[in-house]
């Protein structure tokens, strides 16, 4: 694959990840402010990240730069790498989350609070949902009885 392609295929998988790419994965990076304590190439898998989206941004954007003008067979072969170690979950955040003990590879039976993913997505399961809907609803009409009571006193 040439660069575009490397870096194209690395940013889907960042979208499955975290909705945003390759962006989204340096955000996140960036919202862990001590990454680099905890994974030795913390930092410089960062640089390269955000190396090789500014190139991504030239050859996308600017007139008459291309990969050729920019690019080597290294920078391919460093992104295809890194897709790999995300699926190895061998990069950076998830080696982050492993050793601070917010990830799990294996299911737990006692939820996490607050409930995070390697990558701070959580979405509220459909049971979750429910729960939440059954006690708003309990609520609602805990509040119904106490004004009914209170309007019935002051008569």
């Amino acid at each position: 694959m040439g660069f575009m392609e490397s870096y194209k295929h690395l940013d889907n998988l960042c979208k499955d990840m975290n909705g945003i790419g390759v962006t989204g994965y340096i955000k996140d990076m960036e919202q862990e402010k001590n990454g680099d304590f905890y994974v030795a190439i913390w930092k410089e898998d960062y640089r390269k990240l955000k190396h090789y989206r500014y190139i991504r941004n030239q050859i996308a954007h600017e007139n008459d730069v291309n990969e050729n003008n920019l690019c080597s067979a290294g920078d391919t072969a460093w992104l295809d790498s890194f897709y790999q170690r995300i699926l190895a979950q061998t990069d950076p955040l998830a080696l982050y989350y492993k050793k601070t003990g917010r990830y799990s590879s294996s299911k737990s039976t006692k939820p996490e609070y607050p409930p995070t993913t390697p990558y701070g997505i959580y979405r509220e399961t459909p049971e979750q949902m429910k729960t939440d809907s059954k006690t708003r609803l309990i609520l609602l009409l805990i509040a119904v009885v106490i004004i009914i009571c209170i309007f019935s006193m002051l008569q």
